[in-house]
């Protein structure tokens, strides 16, 4: 039965309750290896489900795991040798899996690591794709395969090049058709969402850890079991084990690196090749601990080793980081990781492994095993799938051409204008670490373009006027009528701003409004989803639209620590806006405008929350400047991405500065006084009279005046600075600064008159 479809003017009936018709696409059906356990997993959830593959190539005696099924497939089943070489065929597998014809399913389950969600499926259809990876040979591991295919040069390795140019096109634009993604790790899902920009759920595969038994005495050796290919390393494991002849190593495998393992390998090291499934587990239970040097996407073996209460030894890359617990309170430990692929660092981790004053306990290493059990994989799966289905929209009537880029009918609120116009919630969530105050970074960050201020303070009359530099900021960041620059009329329409950015043809806008009703997304989502925008596109047309400042490339940013620029949503920008709270409200009153951030010593992160907290003003609409105060070691330009010129130390040696501020056309509000060429004599600048009427004329001019200065340690430049301001925070990095350290330089300050707000902790 196929479903129905509605006309275009007329709306179609909701969905079901639950699927009613179940497809289950799988690549290829050759043996039954780690994908295939997957499915095997997907089918006992989905019994009745069909199969497809683009090949089905196994024997009678093999088809248990499918339930005795015999997949669907395509035309390359047909072709000759397909049986024994049907990867050859890989160029017309795409081809292949288009022509699958699952027009008439409510569900459709791929499970993919070449093109099995590359099947083409409509928009009252559910695709939910479990991804073992995206195609490594054609993304981030191409150059390593070339290399071990013998194709990195000559005529067959240029014509691998470009076949594997088009089919990385044809994987990426096929993952717009998919709507949920379900990644086998966090490590395949940041490569999900590296090559196809969409955020992926994390399941874990299945790992039938009820057929190892646990096994509390361990004998005196170490077991190293994969397959002897080049990027599990096992002949680095051999060379480590050669080094440490007092130590035994157990080696189980075959494959083509078999040579290279026995090379390496010393009088200590057996190789047993390849083993049967009992020899193999009687291994593991004996063994003192597994030695894992691969990068792998997931990592099964890992997780036998620990079922059998067996703890690992493993390469802190990858699917390791999430398979063994190497890290944490001791009695919760299952391994330990060394840091890179290394015969001295196995070396080192062994030795590491062996004097730790608790060894990981096999009831430790069981307990976490039994979290990947098969049981636990059905049910998460089954909820993700349902949850799926559940948030499937009633699909609603095609709207008019004219009204592509108008937002639904919805209530009058802030942001009913558009179906993109989310709140900060709605962004993506930030993978990196969720400290308050992260450790301060550098090198990135918008250039910035030298704009004269509409009035110019005394301080700075003596200057000579010139022609207005030529902006190096990019062009579309510019103000527009929609940007923080206009504060007045309607808020401008998601699609609109987009479409400005991004020309979309109607095609495009209609296939967005499309996967937009099917999937409840809004406009902007659903143009990530598809791939015809990014979602920095989205996020800095939101700014337009809410008139809040944010970077059309925040990445450049990122990298330096420039939080409030480069990911304005997150929870250290939160941090950040929670302190401009407190400094609004300890300068309430007061007449003040200057606050200094001060630290002990370099390293601290002063320069760091100087700059985010200048920031958090500005995009508050506060005219804020940001002055590098540090002549010693000026590091504000360089934490800016803007070359040294000269400023403030020229200004105090009484020369004139045509333009004495860098000024973003993204931050319009934010301006930067540079620290200058260092002088020989800061100190006596610095209590120069100047440089208070400078501090006087700024708070004057602007709405507020954020200064950086240089460590206090040892010199008095940084309490002279706080003078002038008359208010200061303190800045300490955890486990770095001395408390002591804080408390001297904050009594200090308070006996040179300076008000000391607090003391900011900079997690490193």
């Amino acid at each position: 039965m196929k479903p129905t479809v509605a006309p275009a003017s007329a709306p179609s009936a909701s969905p079901p309750t639950a699927p009613r018709r179940v497809a289950v696409v799988h690549e290829w059906l050759a043996s039954h290896a780690g994908s295939e356990k997957v499915l095997e997993q997907i089918l006992q959830v989905y019994p009745d489900a069909d199969l497809f593959a683009v090949v089905d190539f196994l024997d009678d005696g093999q088809r248990a795991f499918v339930q005795g099924r015999h997949a669907r497939t395509s035309f390359i089943q047909r072709l000759p040798l397909a049986r024994k070489r049907f990867r050859a065929y890989l160029p017309l597998m795409p081809l292949a899996v288009e022509q699958l014809d699952l027009s008439g399913y409510d569900l459709v389950i791929s499970s993919h690591h070449a093109v099995a969600k590359g099947v083409i499926t409509g928009p009252d259809q559910l695709h939910v794709c479990y991804i073992h990876s995206p195609m490594r040979y054609a993304w981030d591991l191409q150059h390593q395969y070339l290399r071990e295919a013998g194709l990195a040069r000559g005529l067959k390795g240029a014509v691998t090049r470009v076949m594997l140019h088009y089919l990385r096109q044809w994987d990426a634009r096929t993952a717009a058709g998919v709507d949920v993604f379900v990644a086998n790790s966090a490590f395949i899902a940041r490569r999900v969402r590296k090559a196809y920009r969409r955020e992926a759920q994390v399941l874990h595969p299945p790992v039938d850890v009820a057929r190892f038994a646990l096994r509390r005495d361990k004998e005196d050796f170490y077991l190293a079991a994969s397959r002897l290919v080049p990027y599990k390393q096992m002949p680095l494991i051999a060379e480590a084990f050669a080094r440490m002849p007092d130590r035994r190593l157990v080696v189980i495998g075959d494959g083509p690196d078999l040579a290279r393992l026995r090379a390496a390998a010393g009088a200590n090291v057996t190789v047993l090749g390849y083993q049967s499934d009992a020899v193999l587990v009687d291994h593991m239970q004996r063994a003192r601990a597994l030695v894992f040097a691969a990068e792998e996407d997931f990592g099964i073996t890992p997780v036998e080793a620990q079922a059998c209460g067996t703890p690992v030894i493993a390469y802190g890359r990858g699917g390791s980081l999430e398979t063994v617990r190497g890290e944490g309170p001791p009695a919760q430990r299952t391994g330990l990781f060394f840091a890179e692929q290394s015969a001295a660092a196995i070396v080192a981790a062994v030795r590491a492994f062996e004097a730790l004053p608790q060894p990981p306990s096999p009831e430790a290493c069981r307990c976490h095993a039994e979290g990947f059990a098969p049981e636990r994989f059905r049910s998460a799966f089954r909820t993700v799938v349902e949850a799926a289905w559940q948030a499937q929209p009633s699909a609603m009537p095609q709207r008019p051409q004219a009204e592509l880029c108008a937002a639904p009918a919805r209530p009058q609120t802030p942001d009913a204008s558009t179906p993109a116009a989310s709140t900060p919630a709605a962004a993506p969530p930030d993978p990196r670490p969720t400290d308050p105050l992260p450790t301060m970074k550098r090198d990135l960050h918008p250039p910035l373009a030298d704009t004269a201020l509409p009035e110019t303070p005394a301080v700075f009359a003596s200057a000579s006027p010139v022609a207005p530099a030529e902006s190096v900021a990019p062009a579309e960041a510019a103000p527009e009528p929609d940007s923080p620059a206009s504060e007045a009329g309607p808020l401008p329409l998601i699609g609109d701003i987009i479409r400005s950015l991004r020309p979309l043809s109607p095609t495009e806008v209609e296939h967005i409004l499309v996967v937009q009703k099917r999937t409840g997304m809004r406009f902007g989502e659903a143009a990530v989803a598809l791939a015809l925008v990014s979602q920095a596109d989205v996020l800095w047309a939101l700014s337009r639209q809410f008139r809040y400042p944010y970077l059309r490339e925040p990445e450049r940013a990122r990298d330096a620590g420039i939080v409030m620029a480069s990911d304005p949503y997150g929870a250290p920008a939160e941090a950040f806006r929670d302190l401009r709270s407190q400094v609004v409200a300890a300068q309430l009153g007061s007449g003040r405008r200057a606050l200094a951030v001060l630290s002990p010593q370099a390293g601290d992160g002063r320069s760091f929350v100087a700059a985010n907290l200048a920031l958090a003003f500005s995009q508050m609409g506060e005219r804020t400047v940001l002055v590098d105060a540090n002549l010693r070691a000026p590091t504000l330009h360089t934490l800016l991405g803007v070359p040294a010129r000269a400023s403030l130390s020229s200004l105090l040696c009484g020369l004139p500065v045509a333009r004495p501020f860098d000024c973003s056309a993204d931050m319009p509000d934010l301006h930067v006084l540079q620290a200058g060429t260092p002088p020989p004599n800061p100190l006596e600048l610095l209590e120069r009279p100047l440089f208070r009427r400078l501090m006087d004329e700024l708070q004057q001019r602007f709405d507020r005046v954020i200064v950086d200065t240089p460590a206090a340690q040892g010199r008095a430049d940084a309490r002279v600075i706080a003078a002038a301001c008359g208010q200061a925070v303190l800045v300490g990095r955890k486990h770095h600064t001395a408390t002591e350290a804080l408390a001297r330089l904050q009594a200090g300050l308070r006996q040179a008159g300076v008000d000391v707000m607090g003391v900011i902790v900079n997690n490193p």
